[in-house]
């Protein structure tokens, strides 16, 4: 014969009561409201033809705007990554005589 064990008794306190309680309603509510946004009906407003052509326009008004950010942001980065040449002076040997005759002198 198999013996009869008792089930272990399970004692809520007040805290726990509440804890519990708590917990179970916000999975409610958090269970409700998920299923209330899927349950939406698709809006059944449409835009017009001309809205749809303004916001046509927009969007390609916005795509050349941002083609051109680009080449101006490639251009600078070009710059900022060329490499400088030392700016030196040359000495009065090397230098070029046409370059170094004042203007009103032939």
């Amino acid at each position: 014969m198999v013996p009869i064990t008792p089930a272990p008794e399970f004692h809520l306190g007040v805290f726990e009561f509440v804890l519990v309680l708590v917990v179970v309603t916000t999975i409610g509510k958090v269970v409700t409201a998920f299923a209330d946004r899927r349950a939406l009906p698709p809006s059944g407003a449409s835009a017009s033809p001309q809205e749809v052509e303004a916001l046509r326009d927009a969007v390609a008004d916005l795509g050349t705007r941002l083609h051109r950010l680009e080449e101006e942001r490639d251009f600078y980065k070009d710059l900022l990554e060329a490499p400088r040449e030392p700016r030196t002076l040359h000495s009065g040997d090397s230098a070029d005589p046409d370059l170094m005759t004042p203007r009103g002198d032939p």
